[in-house]
């Protein structure tokens, strides 16, 4: 469980890391993106930039509180269902675990971008 939040947690911070680059960088337009794409990637700026309340206990690891999490996860199901699962299936394979759900998405979400990468590399 804590490798599941640790690597959400690296996974997140290495994605916001890349969009804080400048803008002078070739990119590919966010236009060809997906809908469900966008919005998790707008999600994980939102929940950047969000100051969140004080915790309840303190924290001594990088992981999400629990308020961040519930930020993202309506984004995070939105885009597991855009790769043909259903919510169904979502919540059947994940027992609503926000974790899992969480995981999966960031799973997904580089998945994305290593083929939109891969795909953007051959065309140069």
């Amino acid at each position: 469980m804590k490798k599941t939040i640790l690597l959400l947690s690296i996974s997140m911070l290495t994605f916001l890391s890349c969009a804080n680059e400048s803008s002078a960088t070739t990119t590919m337009p966010d236009v060809s993106k997906p809908e469900a794409v966008q919005k998790f990637n707008l999600a994980i700026k939102k929940v950047a930039m969000e100051k969140e309340p004080a915790p309840a206990t303190p924290r001594t690891s990088a992981e999400l509180s629990d308020y961040k999490k519930e930020m993202l996860l309506p984004a995070a199901k939105d885009l597991i269902a855009s790769s043909g699962v259903s919510y169904s299936e979502i919540e059947r394979q994940t027992g609503g675990d926000r974790e899992k759900i969480l995981k999966w998405a960031v799973e997904v979400y580089g998945d994305y971008n290593k083929q939109t990468n891969k795909n953007y590399k051959s065309e140069n």
